[in-house]
């Protein structure tokens, strides 16, 4: 018997790194699942969430997987047959008073409350999901995402330690761009920014008399030369839900500095630096020991390379289908 999944994602934009996973996903689903893709006609202002739930018409399947940032769309939806998945809830921390009751109510209280099936991409986010909306932990199931980037099977390029370019992925507030910035003041280095930079961010980089270029909208394929380019990747996040970044920085060899929060810690699998990224002097001292330090600089190069093999999309495609096949036996 062949099952129907419908994937049903946001409006296209610019930064779609979930909506890839999720096709990688679906490309490695074995022959019993056909899986077919449907957005939703508008984008993510609060107008265009009114116009979604008003004229959003799904088609027909045997489930239906929400997979990120539309939460409120499963209120259109049947909880026995309907999965959620949620990557964060930053929002939490970054907003305040009506919105941010009104956007807990849409992509928390409500979503959860009517489905019985909850996807987290790590045990921080379930957490969290169980502390905010009050459900009960075994509502929600943790699961991976699979690595977007494949292995480089290229020779590295030599380490640069006498000028080395350090590659910073995202520019959302809690990328920690001004740490960052802080801890690269008077080092030899060029940073290299994939991201929409606001002005002070440009400022802050200025301030601390950095050498450093900006991309954004870049192409999958631009962003593998950015990671090949790169001679280490710093990640130093005050909030992720899970960090992809870090493994597409291990799969291309890549030396990489992270945070010491979870789910960064258990993203990296104990192949990066961990620095307290409210820490200045600790981003540093960790920047300085990867380009001072051939051997531990290899050996988390090595470590990173063994780490991605848990998130090959073969890998963690089985763990969504056994997911999926509970579900419709009704044995979930």
């Amino acid at each position: 018997m062949t099952y129907q999944i419908l994937f049903v994602e946001r409006k296209p934009f610019e930064s779609v790194s979930i909506e890839k996973a999720f096709k990688q996903i679906a490309a490695n689903l074995s022959g019993e699942f056909e899986v077919d893709l449907q957005h939703v006609p508008y984008g993510n202002r609060f107008a265009d969430t009114i116009k979604n739930l008003l004229l959003f018409h799904k088609r027909p399947a045997d489930l239906y997987h929400i997979t990120g940032q539309i939460h409120y769309i499963a209120l259109l939806f049947r909880p026995e047959n309907t999965v959620l998945s949620i990557m964060d809830v930053r929002f939490l921390y970054r907003d305040n008073g009506p919105r941010r009751w009104l956007l807990k109510r849409l992509y928390v209280d409500w979503p959860v409350k009517r489905l019985r099936y909850i996807t987290a991409i790590s045990e921080k986010t379930k957490q969290e999901i169980v502390k905010y909306s009050g459900c009960s932990p075994d509502k929600v199931t943790v699961l991976d995402l699979p690595q977007v980037i494949e292995i480089d099977r290229e020779p590295p390029r030599p380490f640069n330690s006498e000028k080395p370019v350090i590659l910073q992925i995202g520019t959302m507030e809690n990328k920690n761009i001004p740490n960052l910035a802080r801890a690269l003041n008077g080092l030899t280095c060029k940073l290299r920014v994939i991201g929409h930079m606001t002005d002070a961010q440009h400022g802050v980089l200025k301030e601390n008399n950095l050498e450093y270029e900006n991309a954004f909208d870049v192409s999958e394929e631009q962003l593998r030369d950015e990671y090949r380019s790169a001679d280490l990747v710093s990640f130093c996040s005050t909030f992720e839900g899970f960090g992809l970044p870090i493994i597409e920085a291990q799969s291309m060899r890549k030396p990489v500095i992270t945070s010491n929060l979870s789910p960064m810690i258990e993203t990296s699998g104990g192949a990066a630096y961990l620095a307290d990224p409210s820490d200045v002097s600790s981003i540093r001292e960790g920047i300085e020991k990867i380009i001072s330090d051939a051997e531990f600089r290899e050996g988390l190069v090595r470590d990173g390379l063994e780490n991605v093999k848990r998130f090959e999309p073969a890998a963690v495609a089985r763990q969504y289908e056994e997911y999926y096949k509970r579900i419709l036996s009704g044995k979930n």
